[in-house]
Formats: C-alpha cells, sequence, structure tokens
C-alpha cells in the first residue's frame, strides 16, 4: 500500500486521468502524419522525445511525487520511452518517402499496448487503495481485513514467516471528543495514524479496525518481536509533536494488545486474542503493551 495521504491519492488519480488524456491526444496526431503524409513534429524526432511530449513532462516532473518509487511507474517510464523511439522510426521512414513494414509498425502498437496496460494497471491499484482507505485517517478499511490475514496465515501455516497482530487503542478518547469536540478528536486520529505510519515497515498493513482502534498486521514478526514493535509504537505516540494549524492538539497515550497469528485456528480468534490483550493492557492502567502469548 502506498504511504500517501487521502489528498496525495485521489490528486494522483487525477493527475494519471489528465496523463491519459494527453497520451491519446498524442497518439491521434500520429496516426494523422503517418497515415496522412502530415509533416511531423520535430520534438517526436528528437533524442528524447519521450520527454517532449506532454506526457512525458508531466512523468518528469515534480507533479507524481508520492508515486515516483513505485514499480508500475517506473516501469510506465520505461516503456514510454521505448515507444517513441519506435514511433521516431516510423515517422523517418514517412520523412524519407519510405513504406512502413508491417514488423516495424506492430513492434509500435505492441509498446502502444503495453503503455496503456501500464497505466491502467497503475491507475486500478491507486483506485483500489482509495476504495480500501479509510476517508478520515488514511488507513486501510476494514473490507479487506480477513482475506489479507488469511494470506498471512497461509504463509504462517507454511512455516514461510511468522505474523504477530496488535491491537492499538487510543487512551481515553471519548474524553478527547467530550472536552475537545469531534473536530479535535478527528485530528487526534489523523496525527496517531500519521505517527504510526512513519514508525512501522514498509511491509506491515495497519487498518481502522473501529473508532479510535487499528490493528497493525507485522508479518515476520514473533510475538517478541512485535513486543518491541509495539512498545515504539506506543512510545513514538507518547512524545509525538501535535502541533497543527489551529494549535496544539491535546496530549493522548495508546494502550497495545499484542497477540501472534495462530496458523491453525480462524484468524477472527487470533484478533479477539490481541482484543484481549488490549483489554488487559487498559486494565493495568493504560498507555502500556501487553502481550497474549
Amino acid at each position: 500500500m502506498l504511504r500517501i495521504s487521502n489528498q496525495e491519492l485521489q490528486a494522483a488519480i487525477a493527475q494519471l486521468d489528465q496523463a491519459i488524456y494527453n497520451h491519446e491526444q498524442w497518439h491521434k496526431g500520429l496516426l494523422r502524419v503517418l497515415l496522412g503524409g502530415l509533416p511531423a513534429d520535430s520534438a517526436d524526432l528528437s533524442p528524447d522525445a519521450c520527454r517532449q511530449c506532454r506526457f512525458g513532462r508531466w512523468y518528469e516532473s515534480e507533479e507524481p511525487g508520492p508515486l515516483r518509487e513505485h514499480p508500475a511507474f517506473l516501469a510506465l517510464g520505461d516503456v514510454h520511452c521505448q515507444m517513441h523511439e519506435s514511433a521516431a522510426g516510423l515517422l523517418r521512414r514517412c520523412e524519407d518517402g519510405l513504406d512502413l513494414p508491417i514488423a516495424e509498425y506492430d513492434q509500435f502498437t505492441n509498446l502502444l499496448d503495453r503503455m496503456r496496460l501500464e497505466i491502467q494497471s497503475l491507475r486500478s491499484e491507486l483506485q483500489e487503495a482509495a476504495h480500501n482507505r479509510d476517508p478520515l485517517t488514511g488507513a486501510r478499511n476494514r473490507s479487506g481485513l480477513l482475506a489479507d490475514l488469511r494470506e498471512q496465515q497461509a504463509l504462517v501455516r507454511r512455516g514461510v514467516q511468522g505474523c504477530s497482530l496488535a491491537m492499538v487503542d487510543i487512551d481515553r478518547f471519548k474524553q478527547v471528543n467530550d472536552e475537545h469536540g469531534h473536530a479535535t478528536g478527528d485530528a487526534v486520529l489523523k496525527s496517531t495514524v500519521q505517527c504510526l505510519f512513519r514508525e512501522l515497515r514498509p511491509y506491515d498493513h495497519l487498518y481502522r479496525y473501529g473508532g479510535e482502534e487499528f490493528l497493525v498486521v507485522l508479518p515476520q514478526a514473533s510475538p517478541e518481536e512485535a513486543l518491541a514493535a509495539g512498545e515504539r509504537l506506543r512510545g513514538a505516540l507518547a512524545v509525538m509533536d501535535r502541533d497543527v494549524a489551529d494549535g496544539e492538539l491535546p496530549h493522548v497515550t495508546v494502550s497495545i494488545g499484542i497477540a501472534p497469528l495462530d496458523p491453525e485456528q480462524p484468524v477472527e480468534e487470533s484478533i479477539d486474542r490481541a482484543d484481549k490483550a488490549l483489554y488487559r493492557a487498559k486494565a493495568a492502567g493504560r498507555d502500556r503493551v501487553q502481550l497474549m502469548s
């Protein structure tokens, strides 16, 4: 899952839509040149043609931002350049009055199809990410939780890796809402998730489980390693700077319950064990981490 805000995610989808439109307009212009004998655009014949078109200028700009490190985005850049090189070859033959070899044209259309596939694949992934996100915090929602956990459980069952769950709950959150209002409560939820994202590993998964409760899936983590990770999360949240544009948010702490993902029991049982560990952490005084072995 991309570690970007909901706003950045929606902006990325809008940028891709515009990029798709710009690319299709370029392709229409190219066909007019190839079929109608019109003069080629000098930019399409240049060595860096893939950087000259509107799609290429967007791709090379700072606008894509968080998408830059995504494997699909990098693959898209590669096939885009290959497609322009192929197109330039066709245009040069037209300028020289030569026929277009079917094999070369087929190569171009194959690259064009690959580029379209890469764009649509990236856009579909972004759309799916947006659909599976909690709109307030940017954490995953529960729609795909059980399916994701069953995939992790299959890896645990085969001995590929261990996996642990951490149930995180903001202490006395109702008091925050009662004393400061729900807008402040929403800001606390968002700042909590931002802090969790900063502390979690790239392959950890964070879900908004309900209200002020979040479930963290920790692949490749034994219960003891998950306990250490939970202490790290608790400590980071306890000291985080909660200054916001409208003033400082109230200081809050979290309690965390840890449980291993059982390879044999239904995944709901493991969630329940993490929740019971969280209850013990609350009962023991809050602002602490409890392991349910």
